[in-house]
């Protein structure tokens, strides 16, 4: 329901919870009477439009999203006070016809009615942007002269995405839209608002663009380092719905905006987990962890996808995305024996490959001159995939996978987030010969000094004997 690129629609269907966390199909339990039927929707409003304190419902209808481009208008259920919504066929007859691609609500002029600004293509002639004004019950006025004079004196300039969110806390609600940041289209800017509800070019400011990322599919806003100043994060794609990224623009002053996407949250826009994705539909900056700072992620609940906020404002991956857990050898470790050979390098995941989707060239090599991948096997109940490695000299292997080079085996499959780990290579090294040892001549015994034969001491005199008396 309100796929970017379907051409059909069809009811809406409004879930309840249950005990358990279950839920039913209770849509014609909560819609009285008529169930609408919208062509093509492309976004859903909820607000309190009649003020009787129940939640309402606008769709956006986009129309055949095909040749001949009939386009349709929106669609309002309005509580009636008991738990019950219905149809207000009435906004058929004031809405116009066109394929309108976003709407936004808000109270625009501090009147207490939350008023709604639709995005309007086609048909062509006329091709217009106007604001739906609310007078309390429920009941629109189409007007014209609110919105900015370049929307509708540019010929037709679509755009894709908008939002009222009072970015620089004054107060008043700003205008923010973003389509195609290419010539002849109207740029990412913020129409500032000044609690009148007229939105004007002199009074906005122009937001950073991407030409490789330049459609811009949805936009939230948040103070995400907390400093007092309202933070962007724009949800891109490229001109073919392929991929993903996060525009994160910091307000660094009252409103001024500092592109700070690759240290807050991308890091490095080769290996962006959105390079090689599917498309998103929507973002959402909302407090998953309870710590108090906003958390980006993503409303698709096959994709599993989130960035934790370590509450200065810088974003960490917690979704639940293919992921490399270890690999043998271990990332720092060295390849044995030394090289030239050719080596087994296993990549072990949180969870199972679809073996379909590997290829030796998922693994790329760099550092060492002529190191190529030759094979790849899947192994260990698809877990881990067996990549054959030929090194031919020592030095520094790097090993990446790009993210999106492979995807799991679930119903849902997910692509990897990209990985990339450096391994020493010892080079191959003949033994050296050892060092003969010198022949030393021992150096001549001495001479033994002649043998002397002792001459023993003449012997001591005899005494003379004294004479007898």
């Amino acid at each position: 329901f309100g796929d970017p690129v379907s051409t059909t629609g069809g009811p809406p269907l409004i879930a309840l919870g249950q005990p358990g966390g279950f839920y039913i199909n209770g849509t014609t339990q909560v819609i009285s009477g008529e169930v609408p039927e919208p062509v093509n929707p492309r976004k859903i409003l909820v607000a309190d439009f009649n003020g009787d304190g129940w939640p309402d419902i606008f769709f956006v209808d986009f129309g055949l999203d095909a040749p001949p481009w009939t386009g349709s208008h929106g669609w309002l259920l309005l509580s009636d006070g008991t738990g019950h919504l219905v149809n207000q066929s009435a906004l058929a007859g004031i809405d116009p016809v066109g394929n309108h691609h976003t709407a936004t609500a808000g109270d625009i002029d501090h009147s207490g009615h939350i008023d709604i600004f639709v995005e309007n293509q086609y048909p062509d002639p006329p091709s217009f942007h106007y604001f739906l004004i609310n007078d309390g019950q429920g009941n629109f006025t189409v007007d014209t002269t609110r919105v900015p004079y370049s929307f509708n004196h540019s010929g037709s300039v679509p755009f894709w995405s908008s939002e009222l969110i009072d970015v620089d806390y004054d107060g008043n609600l700003d205008l923010v839209i973003g389509g195609s940041e290419v010539p002849n289209s109207l740029p990412t800017e913020i129409f500032w608002g000044d609690g009148t509800g007229f939105y004007s070019d002199e009074n906005k400011t122009v937001l950073p663009a991407d030409a490789e990322w330049n459609l811009i599919l949805d936009i939230d806003s948040e103070d995400i380092n907390h400093d007092g100043l309202r933070d962007l994060v724009i949800y891109r794609t490229d001109g073919f719905y392929s991929g993903f990224y996060f525009q994160v623009l910091m307000q660094t002053s009252r409103r001024v905006f500092a592109d700070e996407s690759l240290p807050r949250l991308i890091h490095d826009r080769s290996t962006w987990i959105g390079n090689n994705a599917r498309y998103i539909n929507w973002i959402h900056l909302v407090d998953m962890t309870g710590d108090g700072a906003p958390d980006l992620v993503v409303d698709n609940a096959s994709y599993q996808l989130g960035w934790a906020n370590d509450g200065n404002g810088y974003f960490t991956f917690t979704g639940g995305w293919l992921k490399v857990i270890w690999t043998t050898p271990l990332v720092g470790g060295t390849f044995s024996p030394p090289a030239p050979g050719t080596y087994s390098y296993d990549v072990n995941w949180n969870e199972p490959v679809d073996p379909a989707s590997v290829q030796p060239t998922d693994l790329t090599l760099s550092g060492i001159p002529g190191a190529t991948v030759t094979g790849v096997a899947v192994i260990n109940g698809n877990l881990t995939t067996e990549f054959t490695l030929d090194i031919p000299t020592g030095g520094s292997l790097t090993v990446s996978i790009p993210a999106g080079a492979i995807t799991s085996s679930s119903d849902n499959p997910n692509p990897n987030v990209a990985f990339s780990g450096s391994y020493p290579v010892s080079p191959w090294a003949p033994r050296p010969s050892p060092t003969p040892r010198p022949n030393v001549t021992p150096p001549p015994r001495p001479t033994p000094p002649p043998h002397i034969t002792p001459v023993p001491p003449p012997p001591s005199p005899r005494p003379t004997p004294m004479p007898r008396p």
